[in-house]
This record gives structure tokens, sequence and C-alpha cells, in this order.
């Protein structure tokens, strides 16, 4: 066997891998999910689920006659993203740009951002529960200033339906800023030194330096996350399934989607979240091409 054969032999074999593995866990549970989209239990075609997901939609109503929670996880979902777009990601970059100007104790808050994300989500989410439970400081501090309602006082932050989803975006916040924050600081330190060097010699000041040189500079980082956001938008719900899960103003459309597949209901089937899951990749397919076409016309590509 020559060498150029023994390169593409490698190369086939660590390939082999990965490709089998995407085929079988990907290619085939989402070719079969678009089928049974199209299925009823009889294994007959049928546009009875998506029949239904409009009028479930439309006429704010489930199959017991009682207020459907798609409306409540179509209004979060989009609440969510725009939180992580519009809040949790300028916050994230300016921490970022702080760290990476060498601030003092820089170090040490790089470690104590980035915890949440190396440590795991039951460890993190039942902190986080514990910090906001009755007696803990936090609730202490919010019910000392009147921040309670009679029913939040007796169902708890998490279980009330005036607050659980809201403790639902607090913890996407505390937890987003680990990993995105490295990806941002690495962006950063990829810009030449000598571009901050000149534009400390002309007098320009911290904070115009971030918003004129680092934010245009590590713009394809930005909108590569704010693209992978807007892609998870329909499929995220672990936050909600570890801390609200049954508190159906809390839901999001994944949650939504995935409490049908594992319901035990007369009612239920797998054929109908299916169908869900095919309607919000037609709407967000689109969706997110148009917004990766207009976050790339912001700015353009600087080669450095």
């Amino acid at each position: 066997m020559t060498k150029r054969s023994s390169e593409i032999l490698f190369i086939a074999l660590m390939l082999l891998f990965p490709v089998l593995q995407f085929f079988l866990f990907w290619v085939i549970p989402n070719f079969n999910s678009i089928i049974m989209g199209f299925q009823d239990a009889s294994g007959g075609f049928t546009l009875k689920n998506f029949e239904q997901f409009f009028t479930f939609l439309f006429q704010g109503k489930d199959f017991l006659g009682q207020h459907n929670e798609i409306v409540y996880a179509i209004k979060n979902s989009l609440i969510y993203f725009a939180v992580n777009i519009f809040i949790s990601t300028p916050i994230v970059i300016f921490f970022s740009y702080v760290l990476f100007k060498r601030v003092p104790m820089s170090g040490a808050f790089k470690i104590i951002f980035y915890l949440p994300s190396i440590i795991g989500a039951t460890v993190t989410t039942t902190l986080y529960r514990a910090l906001l439970l009755e007696g803990a400081p936090a609730y202490e501090l919010l019910k000392s200033i009147g921040f309670f309602t009679a029913e939040m006082e007796q169902l708890g932050l998490f279980a009330s339906d005036s607050t659980a989803f809201l403790m639902v975006i607090m913890y996407s916040i505390w937890t987003c800023v680990g990993i995105n924050m490295i990806l941002f600081y690495g962006a950063m330190k990829r810009i030449p030194n000598e571009i901050f060097e000149s534009a400390e010699v002309d007098g320009v000041g911290f904070f115009r330096q971030f918003i004129s040189i680092v934010v245009p500079l590590i713009w394809p980082t930005i909108t590569t996350l704010i693209i992978f956001s807007l892609s998870g938008m329909f499929i995220s719900y672990g936050a909600v399934m570890i801390l609200t899960p049954s508190v159906k103003t809390a839901s999001m459309v994944g949650w939504y989607i995935v409490k049908w597949t594992t319901a035990i209901d007369s009612h239920a089937s797998i054929y109908y979240p299916a169908a869900v899951g095919l309607i919000f990749t037609v709407i967000g397919l689109p969706f997110v091409l148009v917004i990766r076409w207009l976050l790339n016309k912001v700015s353009a590509t600087v080669e450095y």
C-alpha cells in the first residue's frame, strides 16, 4: 500500500465513526419525525396533527378545553431569545472586554464567571434554587422590600405563575456568561496590540475603544453566537424542565414538544409533537437565514 493510500485510509477510518453517529442519531431520527408529523396512530397519512396545532394556537384551548400551553410556549421562547440577545450578550461582551483590559483581579473574575459552565447542570440548578427558596438570603431580601404577592408566598418563586418564567430567565443569564465570555475574550485576544496602542496615542478612551474598535473587530464572533442562540430558540427547554416543569406559564416550545412525546395520556401521541417540531422548523429556518444575512450586512469582516 502506497503512502497516499495509507493516508486516505487513515482519514476514512477517522471520519467513519462521526459520520455514522451523525447518520444514526441525527439524519434517521429527524427523517422519521418528519414522516410521523403526517401520520396518525394507525400509521396512515393525515394532516390532522397540523390542524390540531393551529386550532390550539388560535382558540387557545387544548384537548381538555383548558388554556393551551403553546400560547405561553411561543411567547416565552421569543422573550428568552430577546433576553439572550439584547441583555445577556451585551453584558457578556462588556465583561469580557473589562477582563481583556486586565483590570485588578481579572484572573479571579474569569474563574468566578466560568464556574457555572464547568459545574454540572444539576449542581448549578440546586444551588440556584437554594438561593431563592424560602428562608434563603435572596428570598428574605425580596420579601423585605415587598416583592411577594400572596400567591408567591404560598407557592414559592418557582411555582408561581407570575414569577416562574422570570426565574428561568435569571438562571439563563447567570449560566450563559461563562462559555460566551471565553469565546469573546478569545476573539479580543486576537486583535493586534498595535491597534490599541495607536488608539491610546490618539487619546481614544476605554469606552470608545470598546465601541469603535473591539465590537466591530469581533463582530463575526458576535454574529455566530447570535445565530446559535436563534437556532436554539425553539429547542431550548433544559432550564424549564429542571426548575419549573409543572408550571404551564413558564413553558417554552422545546419543553412543550418534549412533554408531548413523554406524556402518558389518552390524548397524547408522538405524532402531534412531530408535527409541531416540523412547523417550527419551517418557520425558523428562513428566519435564521434572514437574520444571518442582516447581521453580515451590519459590519464588514476585517482581516487582521
